[in-house]
């Protein structure tokens, strides 16, 4: 039987191309970049702003660039969606990685780095010695208006609280006050005993006093 050689019609077709799409932003540096347009990178993502709407699933080839040609981002990704209003009223068209060339792998570095510090903190704040209740001196004790007494020594007893206190030149001072107000009470008790005793004697006993007074 006779054979006949593959014609170029039985050869194997290689699979096309993913299409090819270059997007160009308006800045001079990576920085003005990042400064700008830092949430249209993530590090599994990128949303090419101005690109046009592709179909969900479809894999394209990319390049984001400078407006001096300078390429940001270079690679491949897949479809994920498009918005309208991706980025201050501009349309954009959402790509996962498939693929990335390793310069554009440090540009995705460093726009997560700085996503980072510019995410409100959300650690406690740090602890102040200052404001630690403990380290609050208590209040002094003295009362306001009032002088402050001097601290005084364990077994030494200030002469100021042992002293008497001025007296008064218009009247009697303190201890004599003291000293006269029980004298007034003793004094009738006692001349109420002399009473009731007196009334208790008879005319006999009298006599007897007496006579006995007139012989001392």
């Amino acid at each position: 039987m006779k054979t006949y050689p593959p014609t170029v019609a039985d050869a194997p077709v290689p699979p096309p191309l993913p299409a090819a799409i270059r997007i160009t932003r308006p800045y001079a540096t990576e920085d003005d970049f990042l400064d700008k347009e830092l949430e249209t990178l993530t590090r599994a993502s990128i949303t090419l702003l101005g690109a046009q709407s592709r179909p969900q699933g479809v894999v394209l080839r990319f390049e984001l660039v400078l407006t001096s040609g300078h390429v940001l981002v270079r690679g491949e990704g897949r479809v994920v969606g498009f918005k309208t209003n991706a980025f201050e009223g501009l349309g954009g068209l959402t790509l996962r990685f498939t693929r990335l060339d390793t310069k554009s792998k440090g540009l995705i570095d460093r726009a997560a780095a700085l996503r980072e510090q510019r995410r409100p903190s959300t650690r406690p704040p740090a602890h102040d010695p200052a404001m630690d209740p403990a380290s609050v001196p208590p209040p002094p004790t003295t009362l306001p208006g009032l002088p402050r007494q001097p601290p005084q020594e364990s077994g030494v007893v200030s002469a100021a609280s042992d002293a008497a206190p001025p007296s008064d030149p218009s009247g009697p001072s303190l201890p004599a006050v003291a000293a006269a107000a029980p004298a007034a009470p003793a004094r009738d008790s006692l001349l109420e005993r002399l009473r009731s005793r007196a009334k208790a004697l008879d005319a006999n006993d009298i006599e007897r006093i007496l006579t006995g007074r007139r012989r001392g």
